[in-house]
């Protein structure tokens, strides 16, 4: 079987890198001849994060994918990472659906909602219904979450569940020690960083009694009053070692839809490596945390301090979650696990007849 993937990012980028590029030697193991084509590389995503202009053109990025487009037609499947032109009206892409042998979408994010609720209303009402109708195009569409599977069931002919996994076997076993702090901390990008002012005042108040150490990788640390802080850039060879000196794990998160179509990866990092998960109370982290036992789910500024708090005054507790916490992520959240649905559905897309 010959699969072609066309990835938003390189191994830059995150979903890219969880949803394609981690899968790359399980999918050769199976016997599966793969190429992939990625859309923007990582300097855009650099320049991106450090808010300075791009060097490349849209048009010289979009060009380049319109170029590895050209022989769409010679692999037995055609995997593509949300769509293939992003700004771009769906009869932009309505060729490559029609060359294409089979076709199948994949999601970790709600990017209809962001083109159904964009402040610009030209972009409103060209690209609201873009999505759905690369879906009613596909052979189906993998989402990430239920909510997207959801999404998903109204347009396209078939959709499978398969969550965003990690490769548990990456993360250092968690050192509870660290210096005499408890280190709460957060991975993600400068973009995402938005989510930390929801924690804010409940971390500045948790600083005041506990001995607390705010720990960010990949963003700019804020700065709280009263906090002690670290930041660390990220890199892929480095995140795994990172998070085994965090303690507590933290996701915050608004509630739109937006925020229901992510897929809890920083969850199942902080899993991975043995470390307490607290997410908002939102999307996919309730599928992920058992609430009390695997981790912990908060709405309120109130529940954020006082389950940090809890977490901060008992080691006993920190430990039990976090293994309980591991052991799902192995039986649930693995690569090995998604990689065979994965090929599963691969399969069943290729063997499929109309």
């Amino acid at each position: 079987m010959k699969i072609a993937f066309y990835t938003k990012y390189d191994r830059m980028g995150a979903s890219s890198r969880y949803r394609t590029y981690q899968f790359l030697e399980k999918y050769w193991k199976a016997g599966i001849e793969t190429r992939t084509f990625h859309l923007f590389p990582s300097l855009y995503l650099e320049e991106l994060y450090e808010d300075l202009p791009f060097s490349s053109s849209r048009r010289e990025l979009f060009g380049k994918r319109h170029h590895d487009l050209d022989h769409i037609e010679s692999f037995d499947l055609v995997v593509i990472e949300k769509e293939l032109f992003p700004f771009l009206p769906a009869f932009m892409e309505k060729k490559y659906f029609e060359k294409a042998t089979k076709i199948v979408l994949d999601f970790d994010d709600a990017i209809f909602a962001k083109y159904q609720k964009h402040p610009n209303p030209f972009v409103r009402f060209i690209l609201r219904k873009k999505l759905d109708q690369l879906m009613a195009w596909s052979d189906g569409v993998i989402g990430g979450n239920r909510f997207l599977c959801d999404y998903a069931a109204q347009h396209a002919p078939r959709q499978w569940l398969v969550p965003t996994s990690v490769d548990v076997d990456k993360y250092v076993p968690h050192d509870q020690d660290h210096e005499g702090l408890i280190s709460i901390g957060w991975i993600g990008t400068p973009i995402t960083s938005k989510y930390l002012e929801l924690v804010r005042r409940p971390i500045e108040r948790l600083a005041q009694i506990a001995p607390i150490r705010f720990i960010v990788i990949g963003a700019q640390a804020p700065d709280w009053h009263g906090v002690q802080t670290q930041t660390h850039d990220w890199a892929e060879e480095n995140e795994a070692k990172l998070i085994r000196w965090m303690d507590i794990g933290i996701m915050p998160l608004e509630d739109t839809l937006w925020e229901k179509g992510k897929c809890g990866l920083k969850l199942l990092q902080y899993m991975a490596g043995n470390v307490v998960p607290v997410g908002s109370d939102v999307g996919a982290n309730r599928d992920i945390i058992d609430h009390g036992i695997d981790g912990f789910l908060c709405k309120t500024e109130d529940d954020w301090f006082e389950t940090l708090k809890d977490l901060a005054e008992n080691q006993e507790k920190r430990v039990q979650v976090a293994d309980a916490a591991l052991k799902k992520v192995r039986k649930d959240y693995s690569i090995d696990v998604a990689a065979q649905k994965l090929i599963e559905i691969f399969h069943e897309v290729v063997n499929h007849s109309e």
